[in-house]
């Protein structure tokens, strides 16, 4: 009876108290039923959904932005450097490039090893000439243009730049003019038209929507008293200078500059 049971249980295939079906190779281990083929689907199905990989075209896009922003950088801080060192071979051959990538946005008017304190007091003012209602011209008052910095800057702990553009802006015009208010080369131009630019901004509060013709500038300075120790003084009074009127026109306002 207990043959024809094992006999049994082989042939149906239950072999085992386990439940499992074994059978015996030539060598005499057991064997479980599980063909190789089923136990070769995992690994399949793995090796066939790898883990999504980064596209290669997006790993070069980030990097040639990375290479622009590291270069983008390393200009701009090579022409602010050359722009204020002390003159030398290579801020001499290429002043022209380096002028057109400082004036007049970035311009500045400090040096690197000699710093250039200021001794006294400017004041600057314009004024505009506008078409007059009855015929002719009218020239408004004269508006103080430092006072609009001042106001701005007052208060702020990180002023920037833009705060002081007309003051860098009379800087930029008084190094780029000769005594006689003559612009010098393109600089001399693109000063001026930037001044001007800036100066009829200002003065839209008088112009009362009149059209600016012409404007007009003029320079106030004061001479700082040295300190009580040195035993020196100097005159308090301020002076004036008129500079010649200069015509606005609409290339000014526009920002473009002529090849003249």
């Amino acid at each position: 009876m207990r043959a024809e049971s094992e006999a049994d249980s082989t042939a149906d295939g239950t072999g085992g108290t386990d439940g499992v079906n074994r059978t015996d190779g030539a060598d005499g281990t057991d064997r479980t039923g599980i063909s190789g083929a089923a136990q070769a689907q995992p690994d399949a199905a793995s090796a066939a959904d790898p883990a999504p990989a980064e596209p290669r075209f997006a790993r070069l896009i980030v990097a040639a932005a990375a290479v622009a922003v590291v270069l983008a950088v390393v200009v701009h801080a090579g022409m602010i450097f050359f722009h204020v060192a002390p003159k030398n071979a290579v801020s001499t051959r290429h002043k022209s490039t380096i002028d057109a990538y400082m004036f007049p946005e970035l311009a500045q008017n400090w040096g690197v090893f000699a710093p250039n304190p200021l001794f006294t007091n400017t004041r600057v003012m314009a004024r505009a000439e506008v078409p007059a209602a009855g015929g002719g011209t009218a020239v408004t008052q004269w508006v103080d243009m430092t006072a609009y910095d001042l106001r701005t800057l007052r208060g702020t702990l990180a002023p920037s730049m833009t705060m002081e553009q007309f003051r860098q802006g009379w800087n930029n015009f008084n190094r780029s003019h000769d005594r006689s208010g003559r612009p010098v080369g393109k600089l001399g131009r693109l000063t001026e038209q930037n001044l001007k630019r800036l100066a009829v901004e200002r003065l839209r509060p008088v112009l009362r929507g009149r059209p600016a013709q012409r404007v007009q500038f003029r320079q106030l300075t004061q001479e700082i008293q040295p300190p009580e120790w040195t035993g020196r003084t100097v005159s308090d009074v301020w002076k004036s200078r008129a500079y010649p009127w200069l015509p606005v026109t609409r290339d000014d306002l526009e920002g473009t500059v002529s090849a003249r």
